[in-house]
């Protein structure tokens, strides 16, 4: 079936009074076809409308709607310096005039995704949109589309139209962590400079969630001890928090996510946090975000086992049986490490 797609300008409403209620933002599983797709590709570089704009020019996106099913979509944008937010209720039944009776919702205002389908909410900047592919490549890895991106159709930088071409841009083959993957190529830069600034002994990726859903982060690599340098990543992502309290959630702490390359079991991100923030605050925090966690009762109540006093008991019978001779110094320290590891 050709689904045909809509290519509007909505005329700016001067005298109605815009709603943006988040009630009519969508929620869910939402999987783009191929041409709903490139209209969204389209209205993120603010391609206007032939039939409207003789001279073809970019303008400000403002408002994206599409179909629950995914196939039928429909954009507006500001061709002037400054206009009334859209109408989001108004513009929803237009969309749905032509959406064979799929519901339609909002997906993005701006360059913002709004629809909440469990994935974090991405939003593409200014500066991405030099390069259609990482643009494309941030909505696949959000979830919201399962084809091939280098089937898309190019986009014209200055117009915002498609072009006859393939979708061009620098193809990022970095093997990434799947949650690095899934943020900022702001993120993805930092990643590689950890990874790859240098031959450290010890490395640690911490990061906080934000009240807009991205993540903040810092890291730190010195060849000292995994404390010292959990404790300094740790201190350059509190700043953050510091710095920008109202960013954050009350209760927010950063999280220590990575030792090196390798993702951090449940243990270590508490006992980092702990050593850090201390047991209450920690505690409440996990409490309240069970989603970091692989082990969801590990923090629940008070009477679960903390994993953190189960290893100080072993350490303390270990160091029991050194000092009674039944274990020698190099066992001592090889167990010991096996423990702690």
């Amino acid at each position: 079936m050709i689904i045909k797609k809509l290519f509007i300008i909505i005329v700016i409403f001067f005298t109605i009074k815009s709603t943006s209620f988040a009630g009519n933002w969508g929620k869910g599983e939402l999987k783009l076809s191929k041409g709903t797709m490139q209209h969204l590709m389209m209205y993120m570089y603010g391609a206007g409308s032939p039939k409207y704009d003789n001279d073809k020019s970019k303008h400000s996106p403002t408002i994206f709607i599409v179909s629950e099913d995914g196939n039928w979509s429909y954009y507006s944008y500001c061709p002037y310096t400054r206009c009334e937010p859209p109408n989001q209720p108004q513009l929803i039944k237009l969309c749905e005039k032509g959406s064979n009776g799929s519901p339609c919702y909002v997906m993005a205002l701006e360059r913002r995704i709004v629809w909440k389908n469990g994935n974090k909410k991405i939003r593409i900047k200014k500066k991405m949109l030099k390069d259609p592919i990482s643009v494309a490549t941030a909505i696949k890895n959000a979830g919201f589309y399962d084809g091939d991106i280098f089937k898309l159709a190019g986009i014209n930088y200055e117009t915002g139209q498609t072009t006859d071409e393939n979708i061009t841009g620098k193809i990022d083959d970095y093997d990434y962590p799947l949650l690095i993957s899934r943020l900022s190529n702001d993120h993805k830069d930092s990643w590689r400079d950890y990874i790859e600034g240098g031959n450290e002994s010890f490395k640690a990726w911490v990061m906080v969630k934000r009240k807009d859903g991205d993540m903040s982060w810092g890291f730190e690599a010195n060849n000292i001890s995994w404390n010292d340098v959990t404790n300094k990543a740790l201190d350059r992502c509190n700043k953050y928090i510091k710095n920008k309290p109202n960013s954050y959630a009350d209760n927010s702490i950063c999280v220590l996510y990575y030792k090196g390359a390798k993702p951090t079991s449940d243990n270590e991100k508490i006992l980092a946090a702990e050593t850090y923030y201390g047991k209450q605050k920690t505690k409440n925090f996990f409490n309240s975000n069970l989603y970091l966690l692989n082990d969801k009762e590990f923090y629940i109540t008070d009477n679960n086992i903390n994993l953190n006093k189960d290893i100080v008991s072993q350490l303390k019978s270990l160091k029991d049986l050194l000092d009674a001779g039944v274990i020698t110094q190099d066992e001592f320290i090889k167990l010991k490490k096996k423990i702690l590891n």
